[in-house]
């Protein structure tokens, strides 16, 4: 069995956290050139989604390629900001009628960046 140390959560807060500004920002920032909020939240969740890996590989380095394996990194990032984004806005519109883009973003890149940081553990975990 894998030892769980706090590197682990501290990566994962890190992501977390990326996730959810980096989002806010990238939905402050896209809010004029995407006018369908569905889109605006699909597209800020991947940014925040490589935006959050880039800032673990920064701070915490890596011991393995996160985009190997034939694309499954790549294809779990889609996934995580279809999900991530569709929650994200649809808890946003739940928050506030009608949601800003910045809460669109921040909800959407939060959700999203959960979800990734769940496959970099069960990946790093399966690796170890």
């Amino acid at each position: 069995m894998a030892r769980i140390d706090g590197s682990v959560s501290a990566s994962v807060l890190a992501m977390v956290l990326t996730g959810a500004f980096s989002g806010a920002l990238v939905g402050l920032v896209l809010a004029s050139v995407v006018t369908n909020q569905v889109w605006l939240a699909i597209v800020t969740a991947f940014v925040a989604v490589a935006i959050a890996l880039l800032v673990r590989r920064a701070v915490f380095g890596s011991t393995f390629e996160l985009f190997d394996l034939q694309g499954l990194g790549f294809w779990q990032a889609i996934v995580a900001s279809l999900i991530g984004g569709l929650a994200g806005h649809e808890l946003a519109i739940d928050l506030r009628e009608p949601p800003v883009s910045p809460l669109i973003g921040a909800t959407s890149g939060l959700f999203a960046s959960i979800l990734m940081a769940t496959f970099v553990i069960t990946l790093s975990h399966r690796r170890s």
